[in-house]
């Protein structure tokens, strides 16, 4: 894979209208525009290859673990056999990669909006998704994630979703509809769902509003956090379930459940680091509790926060 060299650049992205964060570029590796959006894989000294999508980074060769685990790995081990696994988003493939190494999983209905990305990412980022796009347990659904989940009903155990920031089309699977049709499509009362929820210190309203959002659907929310590089900040994810809390697990419990479902240990996700995971850091707390912090509808959908476009 060459890389078109040129003087070293700089991506710049802002984390809200008074921060962000800085890495240099080498060159660009290939480009891409699909109907949706536009593709870039670009190499860095600092995080290896990145791929950014319409000029937002998306992920990176390097530490990317440190999102996909948090994301992936605490909704499988806290329920009790999670076979069939919904995963909306997550064209790159790092999530799916992780999903798959749990050997209870015996189905995963991926729900990509672009399949001109996976196919990009398939070609470009095996790093990333390792060949996962082509275990057979893996299924397409390539279209509108909401509506496929709204025409899915006691389906799944476990549902992940990787989306991108909550603005523009993307804002309307953050809504407290949206999280009662995914609800409505576990199995039973086991089915726990999970999703990226900001950065408590970047984007502390959203942050608020997506734990409020949650909490308005499921009796059970748990909070992980994590400094994630390619984000430039900590960040965060959520879990909601009916009857089981993630937080709950002990290391012990969660170091038997690595040991019975995976091959490896997962580098970030494990035993040692779970407490430290799922610690009461004040600066969750503060921003749970931030003014802006409020229920996000169908009828109401924007998020307080600014973006890229601040």
């Amino acid at each position: 894979m060459s890389v078109k060299r040129t003087e070293k650049t700089w991506i710049h992205e802002k984390l809200n209208e008074h921060t962000g964060y800085f890495y240099s570029v080498d060159g660009e590796i290939v480009s891409a525009k699909t109907p949706y959006q536009s593709a870039r894989l670009i190499q860095t000294s600092g995080y290896g290859k990145a791929l950014l999508i319409d000029d937002i980074t998306q992920v990176t060769e390097r530490w990317e673990y440190r999102y996909h685990e948090p994301l992936v790995h605490p909704v499988l081990l806290a329920h009790p056999s999670p076979s069939r696994v919904l995963l909306i988003g997550g064209g790159d493939g790092g999530a799916l990669r992780e999903i798959l190494r749990h050997n209870t999983v015996q189905r995963v209905d991926f729900a990509e909006l672009d399949a001109d990305i996976v196919n990009f990412s398939r070609e470009h980022l095996a790093h990333i998704h390792q060949g996962a796009f082509d275990d057979p347990r893996v299924h397409n659904a390539f279209g509108d994630g909401r509506k496929f989940v709204e025409s899915s009903t006691g389906i799944y155990d476990v549902i992940i979703m990787d989306m991108t920031d909550p603005e523009g089309p993307s804002r309307f699977l953050y809504t407290k509809e949206f999280f009662t049709a995914i609800r409505a499509a576990f199995r039973n009362d086991d089915g726990l769902f999970s999703m990226h929820s900001e950065s408590p210190v970047a984007r502390p309203a959203a942050f608020s509003c997506i734990g409020k959002t949650l909490a308005s659907v499921y009796p059970h929310i748990a909070t992980a956090s994590a400094f994630v590089p390619m984000y430039g900040t900590l960040w965060s994810w959520r879990y909601a379930g009916v009857t089981h809390n993630p937080a709950a697990l002990s290391p012990d419990t969660v170091a038997r459940s690595i040991a019975d479902r995976l091959e490896c240990t997962p580098q970030l996700v494990n035993a040692s680091m779970w407490p430290a995971l799922f610690s009461p850091d004040p600066l969750i707390e503060e921003a749970t509790e931030h003014p802006d912090g409020r229920i996000i509808t169908d009828s109401e959908p924007d998020f307080p926060d600014c973006y890229q476009n601040c």
